[in-house]
């Protein structure tokens, strides 16, 4: 073996069959108190002291992470259960299954400081192109975009915690959008839905939805002291969420959703008489009631489960001889209708509840670019009207 030499933070010696290695200090092993050192091999001594100068330029500057056994399933068990306290519910068990439908399976036993870029760009293509639990399919590009989230913000949070030097998921090529096509009721349609459910139990809150935008979490977390008829205005400051287990109310997930909506006058009257049937039926209940202070409830005063909610009303739009539209498109519709009369941008972005106007902009650019061409027509009158004179 050849002599040791040492530069204070490593050294180098040439081995007995050759091969150049250097050692370098990386720190103390907290639980023996020993030196924990590293040791790079090399053809030639100059190949060798690279590989450690590298190694001892990364301590120096705080890059260094010291190689962890840890998989990237332990990881991200230890990931979720760190966000818990500052996530609701709801969050949680979505990023859960996440985690042990679509991440766990793949990746989960690959050791953190294994991790590739490419491990995850298969996943992701994978998940493409045929990744639905139940085997009919690929998952939307939405639905993959939101694993590679989860994904990449768990890693991003182990950079942060030393586990890692890069994030391997920010190189990933993601699927490109597919633009869904947006369905709303025309006039005409939205007339001949309402005549056809006028007796339908969930009447006013299809009728509400159609006024306010109302998401389907919000409609069915109103409460009657978040309505003051009187003044014709209605707060939203709770949703309804189908958790994992249970139904759960909620803040609303932004500022800008919790917001004060003025009613028209339609409006007003068929909540009172809503309101009206309601308290008739609780009296006939009697104690077995159970008020929740809801508007819109079951029969017995509870909360609505938010997927039979759509499926009565998919049901009432088939029954009045409509084509298909999902409950959301509700708030398409009301949103278009709104424009298309002439409502400022500004005015259905501060109704919607969404947090720019740019989105409000970009969810109804096909509305919005015809409103810019009605504006040109309207100041070309008016200088045309000039110019003759």
């Amino acid at each position: 073996m050849g002599k040791r030499r040492s530069n204070g933070e490593g050294s180098i010696y040439k081995r007995s069959d050759g091969i150049w290695c250097a050692q370098a200090t990386t720190g103390i092993n907290p639980a023996t108190g020993r030196i924990k050192r590293k040791s790079f091999y090399g053809k030639t001594r100059k190949e060798a002291i690279d590989k450690m100068n590298t190694l001892l330029a990364e301590i120096r500057i705080g890059n260094y992470v010291e190689p962890t056994k840890i998989t990237l399933g332990q990881w991200l068990d230890d990931w979720l259960q760190g966000r818990k306290p500052h996530i609701s519910e709801n969050t949680y068990e979505t990023l859960g299954t996440m985690i042990r439908c679509h991440l766990k399976p793949s990746l989960g036993a690959i050791k953190m400081k294994d991790l590739r870029t490419r491990d995850i760009q298969n996943l992701i293509n994978d998940k493409f192109s045929f990744g639905r639990v139940d085997g009919k399919g690929g998952l939307s590009p939405r639905a993959v975009k939101y694993i590679h989230s989860v994904l990449n913000s768990a890693l991003r949070q182990a950079i942060k915690e030393r586990l890692l030097v890069y994030n391997p998921a920010e190189a990933v090529e993601l699927p490109r959008k597919r633009s869904r096509e947006m369905r709303t009721f025309s006039q005409e349609e939205l007339r001949r839905f309402l005549v056809q459910t006028r007796k339908h139990p969930q009447y006013t809150a299809f009728l509400l939805a159609i006024g306010t935008g109302l998401r389907r979490g919000e409609l069915l977390g109103l409460r009657w002291i978040d309505i003051d008829l009187q003044a014709g205005i209605m707060s939203i400051k709770q949703q309804l969420v189908r958790g994992r287990h249970a139904l759960t109310f909620h803040e609303p997930k932004t500022q800008k959703s919790k917001r004060i909506i003025a009613l028209h006058k339609e409006l007003i009257d068929g909540l009172k008489t809503h309101k009206k049937q309601q308290n008739e039926h609780r009296l006939l209940i009697g104690s077995n009631y159970q008020d929740y202070g809801l508007v819109f409830c079951r029969e017995d005063g509870r909360p609505q489960d938010p997927c039979s909610f759509t499926r009565q009303f998919g049901a009432a739009v088939k029954e009045a001889g409509l084509e298909r539209i999902r409950f959301h498109d509700l708030r398409h519709t009301f949103a278009t209708l709104s424009l298309e009369a002439g409502v400022s941008i500004k005015a259905v972005q501060e109704v919607l509840g969404h947090t720019t106007i740019s989105m409000t902009g970009d969810t109804y650019s096909h509305v919005t670019e015809r409103m810019k061409v009605d504006a040109a027509d309207r100041i070309g009158a008016v200088l045309e009207h000039c110019l003759s004179n």
